[in-house]
């Protein structure tokens, strides 16, 4: 029992110098920890002191760089600036040039300077001297009225040498034999004289004597030529139109003819003597069955049925008179529909003529092109031509259609109204009976 207690003891004792040991160890441990973590520390400030110190020194870098990078971006744009004021510059230069040259070669060109005398001027200045020498001697010419001899086509188309006047370089005229007159430019530096005889007014000139207006034909340049535009008679322009054309102008002859005819026709129709409009209404009808016995027109032959019915009764001779009234529509009407038709017809007529006109312009354009607009003038015309005669035709056909038509319809009007107005006589007098 004494040796287990002492045993007991014994490791007691152990266990506590154990206890103890493990206690100085973490103690150890933990003043070495805190050792560790002061140094850390103490390092960690260290750090943040230099990185904070390079982060202020990248930053003040970062701004400079950021300086000069604006200043490198201003400079940029000067220097584009400039190079693009450069380019504008060395284009108005050279547009300046071209200008330069097209204008010395068209003062070589208008002057008439030979290649021998151009080649005498060395340099641009020197040549701009000839082109204004040369063009003050060209005013001084084209300011004064000179006689010359030169070349020139008669009225015939044949060149001649002959004698001129020229009054500048704008206006000249011709004398050959019996002819004189003003010259115009058909191309090539070449003249013709015009139709209009100045023989007496030319010699008047020509010694001094003349006072009065002087006709002139004025031309800019004799290189081209010019065509004196002449007025085309109405069988030129027919023929200028096709055979459209002819079609158009006919039915519109016949329209007229129609509307004549039928205007005549009207006009008869419409004759009434007043006499014979009284005595109807004071009942009158001895003196007016005499009157319309004849029977020459509508009227006559209106109110000569309503006499035949006097007798019978009221809606029989109402009968009558309008049997009587629709027997005359055909005479009134005559020729009415056909002239409307003509007039609706023209038009079409004319849009047909322009069709048929395009479709000859572009035939002629597949084949020859465009170059010559003299060979798309007969298309053209065409189709201009047969829409004006159309209009022309279809304005008045469906203007005096229509008026004679209205003036048909008061006749119409006026005959029933006063067959009515015979008839309510009639019935008056069978009432009074």
């Amino acid at each position: 029992m004494k040796k287990i207690i002492l045993l007991l003891s014994l490791v007691s004792l152990s266990a506590l110098a154990q206890k103890e040991t493990l206690i100085q160890t973490y103690q150890r441990e933990l003043a070495f920890l805190n050792a560790q973590k002061r140094s850390l520390t103490k390092q960690q400030k260290v750090i943040e002191t230099q990185y904070g110190q390079k982060v202020r020194r990248a930053k003040v870098n970062l701004d400079k760089a950021q300086n000069d990078l604006v200043s490198l971006t201003k400079k940029n744009e000067l220097l584009s600036a400039k190079v693009i004021e450069a380019e504008r510059n060395l284009e108005n230069v050279e547009s300046s040039n071209s200008l330069l040259d097209t204008a010395l070669l068209q003062g070589k060109v208008t002057l008439g300077f030979t290649e021998e005398e151009w080649d005498v001027f060395k340099g641009d200045e020197s040549k701009i001297s000839g082109i204004l020498a040369g063009a003050r001697g060209l005013l001084d010419e084209g300011s004064k009225v000179h006689h010359a001899d030169g070349e020139f086509f008669t009225r015939e188309g044949k060149l001649v040498q002959g004698g001129m006047i020229k009054l500048g370089r704008i206006a000249s005229f011709g004398l050959f034999e019996n002819q004189a007159s003003m010259l115009m430019p058909v191309g090539l530096g070449k003249l013709k004289l015009t139709e209009k005889d100045l023989t007496h007014t030319l010699s008047q000139f020509k010694s001094g004597e003349f006072i009065g207006d002087l006709p002139v034909f004025l031309y800019e340049t004799t290189s081209k030529g010019v065509e004196v535009k002449k007025d085309k008679s109405f069988m030129e322009m027919i023929e200028a139109g096709g055979s459209i054309a002819y079609v158009i102008v006919g039915l519109g002859i016949l329209a007229m003819v129609l509307v004549i005819i039928r205007g005549f026709l009207l006009f008869g129709a419409s004759r009434v003597d007043k006499k014979l409009i009284k005595e109807i209404e004071v009942g009158e009808l001895n003196n007016v069955e005499a009157k319309v016995a004849l029977r020459k027109t509508p009227f006559d032959r209106v109110v000569g049925n309503t006499l035949l019915a006097k007798n019978k009764e009221r809606e029989a001779r109402e009968t009558i008179i309008h049997e009587s009234i629709l027997g005359e529509l055909n005479f009134l009407d005559k020729f009415g529909a056909i002239i409307l038709v003509m007039a609706a017809v023209a038009p079409l007529l004319g849009l047909l003529g322009t069709v048929t006109g395009m479709i000859s312009t572009f035939d002629i354009i597949t084949e020859f092109g465009t170059g010559d607009p003299k060979l798309l003038s007969s298309g053209i015309s065409e189709a201009l031509i047969t829409t004006k005669l159309g209009l022309v035709v279809a304005i008045p056909a469906l203007l005096l259609g229509n008026l004679l038509g209205g003036w048909s319809n008061k006749i119409k009007i006026m005959l029933e109204r006063e067959a009515l107005r015979l008839s309510n006589r009639f019935e008056k007098e069978v009432t009074h009976a």
